[in-house]
């Protein structure tokens, strides 16, 4: 087939721009990268999904052992497949309903396009993250644990001014529906909740293992105030609940009476508590770790960059700057101690700030000596660019962290 029109500046054929733009796009995928040393993302994914009743698409790729998910409306994605195309890729797939498009740049810097027959003829269901019959803990059907912490009614009707907990409650506990696969499927699953505060997602959590599964549970919620902790054990008692107690304590010097951990959550704990609570998981051997972090202020302290001195300048986005480079020392970290990571959004910022969750799965194997000193080199160099000298996670870690680094052959400086 002859290179066909393709958009002045990027090279992407115009009809791949059409089909994003009349969400006529069931899934799209860049491969094939122009320089393979150079890039660390291989491949991109794209699909459509609904986000807030609008039409969005979500793109997906791997850096480095870490997979990324992002969010954007249909002019921003077509701005961001441009650029991908233009700088990183050579090499793309289009489906549609009517046909699925190849299409790859050539030598001669034309871009060659082919139509083949659709293998997805059936559109995707696109994904809707707010309807209400897809929610875990339905509407209109009682639940205790949301009538007892003032969600619902006991009718099952949800309150008007509670509406926005119960969305969250029900986001979260697809999060938790998602890594089900990667617990344990026999035995007690022991879960610990760090920085519990009111803890309606700890009870949340004990529900959807003990009411939705039928599991049994030992899940402990810890948290610093002694009369939250109160108030939260009258209302495990008030509804009976087996295999959920709180304790007041310290997430820096709290050590688990059963050892090791099958599921680490940690939602909103305060700057460094975060690493804490992620550190004293590391020192179970959790199977699952979910961490939502809060108020990153360590790294606001240090970050230095001069090749990003235009953005680093601004006060506010020196403070989005300084909490996403936390969160991917963080994830990195995780990936250095054997976990797949994934950092993506908890729930819409309308709601909340702080819409990030780490989710950290343990790999089935250590990494391999070359997996190893990769991770290891890429949380140096992210510690490098931004002028990091030191790290709360790696500070709490000590021994262990420095004993894998130097296995990897490159040794912490922090």
């Amino acid at each position: 087939m002859k290179p066909q029109p393709s958009h002045p500046e990027s090279g992407l054929p115009a009809l791949v721009t059409e089909a994003l733009e009349t969400v006529n796009c069931i899934q799209m995928v860049l491969s094939k990268p122009i320089n393979k040393k150079a890039t660390a993302r291989r491949k991109v994914t794209l699909r459509p999904v609904m986000i807030r009743d609008k039409q969005h698409y979500q793109l997906a790729f791997t850096r480095g052992q870490q997979e990324v998910h992002e969010n954007l409306l249909p002019c921003e994605t077509i701005q961001r497949v441009e650029q991908l195309w233009a700088d990183l890729f050579q090499e793309g797939y289009l489906f549609t309903r009517e046909a699925d498009y190849h299409f790859q740049k050539t030598k001669q810097g034309t871009v060659q396009l082919k139509k083949h027959a659709p293998t997805k003829a059936q559109p995707v269901k696109v994904e809707a993250h707010n309807r209400t019959k897809q929610y875990l803990i339905p509407e209109g059907v009682p639940c205790r644990f949301l009538e007892e912490i003032g969600v619902m009614t006991q009718s099952g009707k949800v309150k008007s001014s509670q509406y926005r907990k119960f969305r969250q409650i029900n986001r979260y506990l697809e999060f938790i529906n998602d890594i089900v696969a990667a617990l344990p499927e026999t035995d007690v699953l022991r879960i610990t909740d760090f920085g519990c505060g009111k803890s309606y997602l700890t009870f949340a959590t004990h529900h959807f293992f003990t009411s939705i599964l039928q599991r049994e549970v030992s899940i402990t919620g810890l948290d610093l105030k002694r009369s939250v902790v109160e108030h939260c054990q009258q209302i495990a008692e008030n509804l009976a609940c087996r295999g959920l107690t709180f304790q007041t304590g310290d997430i820096s010097t709290y050590q688990s009476q059963e050892g090791e951990c099958d599921l680490s959550i940690s939602l909103h704990a305060c700057d460094t508590a975060t690493d804490a609570a992620l550190a004293s998981a590391l020192e179970a051997n959790a199977s699952v770790i979910m961490a939502v972090p809060c108020c990153q202020n360590e790294i606001y302290q240090q970050i230095n960059s001069p090749s990003a001195e235009g953005l680093l300048k601004h006060g506010i986005l020196k403070e989005k700057t300084a909490a996403l480079v936390t969160d991917a020392l963080r994830a990195q970290i995780l990936e250095i101690f054997g976990y797949r990571t994934q950092v993506i959004e908890f729930i819409e910022t309308q709601h909340t700030p702080k819409n990030l969750l780490i989710k950290a799965v343990k790999r089935p194997a250590p990494l391999s000596e070359s997996e190893l000193r990769e991770a290891v080199q890429e949380y140096q160099s992210l510690k490098t660019q931004f002028g990091i000298p030191a790290f709360a996670l790696e500070r709490t870690l000590g021994d262990r962290f420095r004993e894998l680094s130097q296995s990897s052959g490159k040794e912490s400086a922090g």
